[in-house]
């Protein structure tokens, strides 16, 4: 990879698959966790999307091929991985079937957002600059995924989740540990005043905006956002890890809304309890 990650990140490798992990999740041998890259195959076959979104006109056999790998390399059925019909929206989503009852289910439910404490049910979120969040309770063996684009953060999804851990399912937000995966950085994000008016009831706003150089313009810390938001849900500062690492400025890896210009994939983020 082009870049070096933070000690609490790190690159790893399954078959095919090279993803990010976090050091701390993978300590826990009840969880599988990992955060895609847009490539499959080895670095000098960047020509195989591993795309798990609608965007790019790929053929039908390319992503049944891309969902067989990953079930293949994690040794988890593709039926068992559930993502959602992301809105941009504030909904999480609760699953407290089985993993074989979900799979029934069908796949369109328009949230951001899901929590399960049932094992062998892969939650996943799919982004391309959106911050893809991922929780643990090693306590109560609890997990969740958000994704947090600015609309998200601006119906403050993460803070959400962190409520229905305590609420729903009796967590201690001092127990939660929460994941901020690749997404897109302060250097890349510029927003207009609507974006910046969305948040203004966000307590600590000045933490994460920054004038842009025009005027009516703002540079955005979507990631730094959303681990305000933990922090203020009572989620220690030790239990929060973030990966810090551009989407836009690593498109070699990542795919990225902004800086493909609109036409891009999705990278697949997920958390599974054994």
């Amino acid at each position: 990879m082009p870049f070096e990650t933070h000690n609490s990140f790190q690159f790893s490798g399954k078959g095919s698959i090279g993803y990010l992990e976090s050091t701390a999740l993978r300590e826990c041998a009840f969880i599988v966790h990992a955060f895609l890259t847009r490539w499959r195959g080895r670095d000098d076959e960047r020509s195989v999307s591993f795309n798990f979104g609608n965007p790019l006109d790929e053929r039908e056999e390319t992503s049944k091929r891309n969902w067989d790998l990953l079930s293949s390399a994690f040794d988890i059925p593709v039926k068992h991985f559930f993502t959602v019909d992301q809105v941009h929206g504030g909904e999480i989503l609760i699953i407290d079937d089985d993993p074989d009852a979900v799979a029934g289910k069908g796949r369109n439910f328009p949230f951001d957002g899901i929590i399960t404490a049932r094992p062998g049910i892969a939650i996943g979120i799919k982004t391309a600059d959106c911050v893809p969040v991922i929780f643990m309770d090693p306590v109560k063996r609890i997990v969740g995924a958000v994704h947090a684009g600015w609309k998200g953060t601006a119906l403050s999804i993460a803070a959400r989740a962190v409520d229905l851990l305590v609420t729903r399912f009796g967590s201690d937000s001092k127990d939660i540990h929460g994941v901020i995966g690749p997404a897109i950085g302060p250097c890349c994000y510029e927003v207009d005043t609507r974006v910046f008016e969305s948040m203004k009831h966000l307590p600590g706003r000045d933490l994460f905006f920054k004038e842009g150089d025009d005027e009516g313009k703002w540079m955005l810390d979507l990631g730094a956002a959303n681990k305000f938001q933990l922090e203020k849900q009572g989620i220690p500062a030790g239990n929060i890890y973030s990966a810090d690492l551009c989407t836009s400025c690593h498109r070699d890896t990542f795919f990225s809304h902004r800086g493909d210009g609109g036409g891009t994939g999705r990278q697949l983020n997920f958390i599974m309890l054994r």
